[in-house]
């Protein structure tokens, strides 16, 4: 079952940081590269390197993604919907809508690691154990006393 996280964004902390450093370095906030480093506890190569210009490991690989970045967010949107409507989200059903947005001329398939990367690629998605619902949450659902109720005009 799938999910939308709720303290899963180290990688979009990482991120921030690597961008406040850049910042700091770039207006003179920080001497060097590597007190700046240091400061916002960034990897001094990690630093160096996008300050060369190179791009955070998600974005210079997007290229060879069979999906798009739109797509892929259509596919956030997807699985958010449901998670608002209460449905439970299985791997299997969002493997089955991305398979259906695929392109007929498209001969590659998803790959088998495609459902585990899925998740780290959108920190605001993950996966959970599915809990069994309480009795008496079960029981406030029946249509009986759901019509019950509204039928004699109960008002809060």
């Amino acid at each position: 079952m799938m999910e939308r996280a709720k303290c899963r964004d180290t990688a979009i902390d990482r991120e921030n940081e690597i961008c406040k450093a850049k910042h700091a370095y770039h207006t003179g906030l920080q001497l060097s590269i590597h007190t700046t480093a240091l400061t916002y506890s960034i990897q001094y190569e990690t630093l160096r390197d996008q300050l060369r210009g190179a791009q955070p490991r998600g974005a210079a690989h997007e290229n060879e993604q069979l999906r798009t970045p739109e797509e892929e967010k259509s596919i956030v949107r997807f699985c958010e919907t449901l998670d608002d409507l209460g449905h439970p989200l299985q791997g299997k059903m969002v493997k089955a809508f991305v398979i259906s947005l695929l392109h007929s001329h498209w001969r590659r398939q998803l790959g088998k690691h495609w459902m585990s990367s899925f998740p780290n690629r959108h920190p605001a998605i993950t996966t959970k154990f599915s809990q069994r619902l309480d009795r008496q949450r079960a029981n406030g659902n029946d249509p009986a006393i759901l019509k019950d109720f509204f039928s004699q005009g109960i008002s809060f």
